[in-house]
């Protein structure tokens, strides 16, 4: 996997694999597998049928239930194929951050660069399926299965883990449970500005008549690191039945008896 470097941090950039000559006729899984991404981003999992997958790829019935087995499987290696190098770009991105950083602490700032440039980066590389991640990205949240769950608890929760321990190290102020609610949010900052990023809506750049430009790599990338960085920073969230304080009530105005007219 190369890599490429900016703004300090490493990018891993996913290459194609090579096609093996031993993977059971190969070209029609490709296709099949193909095929199914553009249907399931565009249709969702459970509105996509077999049929229009099959037609999109040229083959029959038969030829995805000798690949895949059964409808969930197809998901789940389509999920996986490009779930992988998503995973893999940000996990190679943090740790050669922190290798790099040795025994100093990394700062929130640099933690969320680490955070939110990989995927921002990876959503416009069409050959390795950005656009198509997001859109997936998308289904999963929207409409989540047993099967889209196990994907994500095998690929995704560990690396979580990882950025989770990474924020705690870096604001020390907050708790475990703050770290993991902001990390959330984070994600959710991420996700919905990619969404508008997409070339079939770039509503963002729309809505503010091109002040902020959502075609623009960089500038998503500042304003997110801006965003997640003061959201770390802040105060802990009180916790429910807490004591908090109250605003001074509010002065009463008394009013005063109309003046009489003196009797001199």
């Amino acid at each position: 996997m190369a890599s490429v470097r900016k703004a300090g941090v490493t990018v891993a950039k996913p290459r194609r694999a090579a096609a093996s000559g031993g993977e059971r006729d190969g070209e029609p899984r490709r296709r099949i597998l193909a095929a199914a991404e553009q249907v399931f981003a565009a249709r969702g999992f459970d509105a996509a049928t077999l049929r229009e997958i099959t037609v999109a790829a040229g083959v029959n019935i038969a030829a995805v239930n000798y690949y895949f087995s059964s409808k969930e499987e197809l998901v789940r290696q389509v999920l996986d194929r490009r779930m992988t190098p998503y995973t893999a770009a940000r996990h190679a991105a943090l740790e050669a951050r922190l290798a790099e950083a040795g025994d100093t602490r990394l700062s929130v700032s640099e933690l969320a660069e680490v955070m939110v440039r990989p995927i921002v980066e990876l959503s416009r590389d069409d050959e390795a399926g950005g656009r198509s991640l997001i859109r997936l990205l998308l289904q999963v949240r929207a409409r989540p299965s047993e099967t889209t769950i196990r994907v994500f608890i095998d690929r995704v929760d560990p690396l979580v883990q990882r950025f989770v321990d990474a924020f705690q190290a870096a604001a020390p102020h907050l708790s475990r449970a703050d770290i993991y609610w902001r990390y959330n949010f984070s994600i959710g900052a991420v996700m919905q500005v990619l969404t508008d990023a997409d070339p079939l809506s770039l509503r963002l750049k729309r809505q503010s008549r091109d002040l902020c430009d959502t075609e623009d790599d960089e500038a998503i990338v500042r304003q997110l690191v801006a965003y997640i960085t003061a959201a770390f920073a802040g105060p802990v969230a009180a916790v429910s039945g807490e004591p908090q304080e109250k605003p001074a009530p509010a002065r009463r105005r008394t009013r005063r008896p109309p003046a009489t007219a003196s009797a001199d």
